[in-house]
């Protein structure tokens, strides 16, 4: 079954949750320990994939890379691995033993495919190991507090009712990170909109935003909506908040998280592309317009760690992000604010497509600049730069 996961996710059909959720939902028969040790073992292979590939060779099958994940991890022994076709547990054990990790290509061995090792070598340097292995460790689990209905203290109270212990994170100020991994949505808290699954690094993005109460702010690409919820609470639920995708999918699970946040300010609205005519209403009004754009995803490995398996453009993407990032700064109002943000590593999406943007936009000036770092900052990879219109 794991292996059949793993078919899924190579192939670039599903993400490794929804992969699965999907299989998971064909097996019903399997219990919770049986979901729980697949699930261990396809996100082992993906943290281990590289270097189990260097080790058992390029042709390798996912069921040996499953045998061999669970080889290295302990839970198994060779004579007790299950016997399906095409897998010889004795020569995956073989070929385990005979490989040493240190002679692996750096990329291997930090389990990256080659190009995104290339990039990370040549723009960090020395970090590059450092952040190499962050974006390897599975991700924390962090909330958002939403202060509409209450404080970071009463929220980590109502958790520890249901025997669910959280500390404070240490940078965002309304964030709570929990001790293990739970099943939140089974939780009170979350029933009643306390508290939103949301990375550290996200939140401080939304802060970064700095809306106030009272202004007109849009989420240019709100997809399932984290940003603009933590942007309408920030807003105290006064003004006008507009949350725009081009997918009426991603849209849709925003639904039940607007409910449960108790916003009403909150307009959510599919587009058909960056130019579509309806933002003319909104063209020069805005105080402050999020573009939190299609990216690499680079910086979220730890979070999801079958995206190292794909081979993004990364030209094509920085080209899309400027292309967005023009049509949404015609509705930034003089004075008014933009931030560009990505949850990319790479300065190709980053800085690059910020210096091409302030080249052609003379009326725009960077005012300032946010970036997180896994390694660092104990986040997922982020950044961020807020552009200031001339009054």
């Amino acid at each position: 079954m794991a292996a059949d996961a793993l078919d899924t996710i190579h192939g670039g059909e599903k993400p490794a949750d929804v992969a699965l959720r999907e299989l998971y939902a064909r097996h019903r028969n399997a219990g919770s320990r049986d979901r729980a040790q697949i699930t261990d073992l396809v996100y082992g292979v993906l943290r281990d994939y590289f270097p189990l590939r260097a080790a058992l060779g390029e042709n390798t099958s996912t069921v040996e890379l499953c045998a061999a994940q669970a080889l290295r991890s302990g839970v198994a022994s060779a004579g007790t691995l299950p016997r399906l076709e095409g897998l010889d547990a004795v020569d995956v054990a073989q070929r385990l033993l005979a490989c040493d990790e240190r002679s692996l290509a750096a990329a291997a061995r930090h389990n990256l495919p080659g190009w995104l090792w290339d990039k990370l070598e040549a723009q960090y340097g020395a970090d590059a190991s450092a952040l190499a292995r962050a974006l390897n460790q599975t991700a924390t689990v962090d909330l958002r507090v939403n202060t509409l209905k209450a404080t970071r203290e009463v929220a980590q109270a109502a958790l520890r009712d249901e025997a669910i212990e959280s500390a404070p994170t240490a940078r965002s100020p309304i964030g709570l990170r929990l001790a293990a991994r739970e099943a939140l949505q089974r939780t009170r808290a979350f029933r009643d909109g306390l508290v939103e699954p949301q990375d550290e690094g996200s939140q401080l993005l939304a802060q970064f935003v700095a809306p106030r109460a009272g202004e007109i702010v849009v989420d240019f690409c709100a997809g399932a909506g984290g940003k603009a919820l933590a942007l309408g609470a920030a807003m105290r639920d006064r003004g006008e908040l507009h949350a725009f995708d081009v997918s009426r999918e991603r849209l849709a699970r925003f639904t039940p998280r607007l409910l449960r946040s108790g916003l009403t300010i909150v307009r959510p609205q599919a587009l058909r592309n960056e130019r579509d005519p309806r933002l003319n209403a909104l063209a020069a009004r805005c105080d402050a317009v999020l573009v939190d754009a299609p990216c690499s995803a680079t910086g979220t490995l730890r979070r999801n760690p079958e995206l190292r398996l794909r081979t993004p453009d990364v030209a094509a993407l920085a080209l899309l992000q400027l292309t967005i990032l023009d049509a949404a700064a015609k509705l930034v109002k003089p004075g008014g604010r933009l931030v560009y943000a990505t949850c990319s590593v790479l300065a190709e999406e980053n800085e690059r497509v910020v210096e091409q943007f302030l080249g052609s936009h003379p009326e725009f000036g960077k005012a300032d600049e946010l970036v997180l770092l896994p390694h660092r900052d104990g986040t997922d990879g982020f950044y961020a730069a807020q552009l200031a219109r001339n009054p």
